[in-house]
């Protein structure tokens, strides 16, 4: 497969691996974590969106597509892709687009120095990239040596794991909630795959990161299952995610309500901090 379903580029990440990055965020996701800031990735196809504060009232799109009587009925037709992506302000389009592997390489290896420069790269988001593993190597393939990361939840089919392995540089692996009845009832996802998919990455090179989030996996008994995984596995290192609500709009512009949670306070993370250099982990905290 040379196309790959994306919501957007992003040059110059420096949240996303080291160095300097460019972030390929891919669409599909297998989980549905309430306290996803990308709400546009979760499904695996393309979907209509209205920006209800972008909107100018030229009714542009209600003369276009007749089963409209306001901009705000999309949500009633959402096959109406092409309705949807005629307006002229952008307060209604499309989150999803299909591109191939040879345009994304271009837009990756334009920004080749800075990468040289700073140890950076590419980075491959989502969602979940692993769903897009047979695309990522057709990108990859066309980027040469520039250095790959996968940040991913390892909910994913095992084939796909196998596929990357020995093709990409990082795997940036987000350890959420530890226990498997809270994991399912939360997000959704099976942890016994996550834990295959773990096994299925012992030789390569794996970054932890901890999302913090109140309550869901910020809480006394998933801290402790956390730092009891982090011991087992020869963790010495994490990063600890801030989590944010800036992803809001994008919940509105879905006609979605988004979900209650709050990230710790800075006291909570010093605590957390100090838990884990007791156990020899060192913690850095990415704070956005």
């Amino acid at each position: 497969m040379d196309e790959l379903l994306i919501t957007g580029i992003q040059r110059f990440s420096v949240h996303d691996g080291p160095g300097i990055r460019t972030t390929v965020f891919l669409k599909g996701c297998t989980l549905r974590c309430p306290w996803c800031c990308n709400p546009e990735n979760i499904r695996g196809e393309p979907e209509v969106y209205f920006k209800a504060e972008k909107c100018i009232g030229c009714l542009e799109c209600v003369r276009r597509c007749s089963f409209l009587d306001k901009p705000g009925d999309i949500f009633r037709f959402p096959e109406h892709l092409e309705c949807a992506g005629s307006c002229p302000s952008a307060a209604m389009g499309v989150y999803g687009e299909v591109k191939g592997a040879d345009d994304v390489a271009e837009v990756i290896l334009r920004d080749l120095d800075y990468y040289i420069s700073s140890g950076g790269g590419v980075t491959f988001s989502g969602g979940e990239p692993l769903l897009q593993a047979e695309a990522i190597l057709k990108v990859t393939s066309r980027t040469g040596d520039v250095h790959t990361a996968v940040e991913t939840s390892l909910f994913a089919p095992m084939e796909s794991v196998g596929r990357l392995r020995g093709e990409v540089d990082l795997f940036i692996v987000d350890v959420k909630i530890l226990d498997e009845a809270r994991c399912r009832e939360v997000t959704g996802g099976d942890l016994e795959v996550f834990r295959r998919n773990l096994e299925g990455l012992s030789d390569e090179r794996v970054l932890i990161r901890f999302p913090a989030v109140k309550p869901y996996t910020f809480n006394r008994e998933n801290i402790r299952a956390l730092i009891r995984f982090l011991k087992e596995s020869g963790v010495d290192y994490i990063e600890v995610l801030g989590i944010h609500r800036l992803g809001l709009e994008k919940y509105r512009s879905l006609n979605l309500q988004m979900p209650e949670f709050s990230a710790p306070r800075d006291d909570e993370i010093k605590k957390l901090k100090w838990l884990l250099e007791k156990e020899s982990i060192r913690m850095n905290y990415l704070k956005i």
